[in-house]
């Protein structure tokens, strides 16, 4: 069984549908092979700190919830979740075809794809959309191809054509999205609350790279950081210290797979007081240190499966 830091599905959760990693960088789910909407067995509240998660319903609705607000996913309706939002599946009864991938290497497809200007890419977000079956149909291809990739036997450039496969998928999504698709949501459970969450991840956007204090946020909120805390915590299902770390790490791994400044110059970028200093944070929040994730995740870490010979 594949278990991954942040993910939301492990082959457990999902007992007859596909399931597929490629070295924990992109995943693939679906139950396509079904006849009829197959259940969906519920899958606690989980806190995703490092996936872009894309899923399409075909038919029936998934009953999730994210970030708080509940979802209806319905027959021909897709859904984007990005890092830094907890997600919660209730038992639903749909067929759909999903896919994960870390989030910076959705963001290199973002780039590559030359729609970064048209999406402002960043956590704490999640995009409901819907479509016409020909264009669910124009998606599903693309998808079917990507598995297909998924499938086969590793090989030298296996990574390289997985994210031609997947630039090609997100290059079709833009070309069909309008904002007429977008499904928008306007009600919240507690409204106070919900106002006060989404200010504190607007000024955490903003300063995050100087302020890393729980009291700082709660003192410019005008609340105290035991009640910022509970608030953050009925959101993410973690401690609003905790958001604050995994969202900085977020950032940092952004700047670590990019590999065109030195740990140094980053740990400076985010103000820490030493580089030690940093990388003990790091590693604190991670689970491994600056040099262990650039060695393996930076923008030159494609994997060329060298241990095989390349036939001429």
């Amino acid at each position: 069984m594949i278990t991954l830091k942040g993910d939301h599905f492990t082959a457990k959760d999902v007992p007859y549908a596909y399931f597929s990693s490629y070295e924990g960088k992109y995943i693939i789910v679906d139950n396509l092979d079904e006849k009829a909407e197959p259940i969906i067995p519920p899958r606690p509240q989980v806190y995703n700190a490092d996936y872009v998660y894309v899923t399409i319903v075909l038919r029936g609705t998934l009953h999730i919830i994210v970030g708080g607000t509940e979802l209806e996913v319905k027959a021909n309706e897709y859904l984007a979740v990005m890092p830094c939002m907890s997600v919660e599946i209730k038992e639903s009864k749909c067929l759909f075809f999903s896919f994960l991938t870390l989030s910076h290497l959705m963001g290199e497809i973002y780039t590559r794809t030359n729609v970064t200007k048209k999406l402002h890419f960043n956590a704490f977000k999640f995009r409901h959309m819907h479509f016409e079956p020909r264009q669910i149909a124009v998606l599903l291809d693309c998808y079917r191809r990507i598995k297909k990739e998924h499938q086969r036997e590793d090989y030298p450039m296996k990574e390289i054509v997985l994210r031609a496969y997947q630039s090609a998928y997100i290059a079709k999504y833009f070309s069909l999205a309008t904002t007429e698709n977008i499904i928008r949501y306007n009600t919240q459970r507690n409204k106070r609350q919900y106002e006060l969450f989404n200010a504190f991840i607007f000024m955490l956007n903003e300063k995050y790279k100087q302020e890393r204090s729980v009291f700082y946020y709660a003192q410019e909120l005008k609340i105290t950081p035991k009640y910022l805390s509970n608030i953050v915590q009925a959101f993410t299902k973690q401690t609003a210290s905790q958001v604050i770390d995994q969202y900085v790490v977020y950032s940092i791994k952004q700047y670590l797979y990019k590999n065109d400044l030195s740990i140094k110059a980053i740990s400076e970028v985010f103000n820490f007081p030493s580089q030690s200093f940093f990388g003990r944070y790091f590693k604190r929040v991670s689970g491994v240190s600056p040099h262990q994730y650039i060695k393996q995740n930076n923008i030159k870490s494609i994997n060329f499966a060298t241990d095989k010979k390349v036939e001429d």
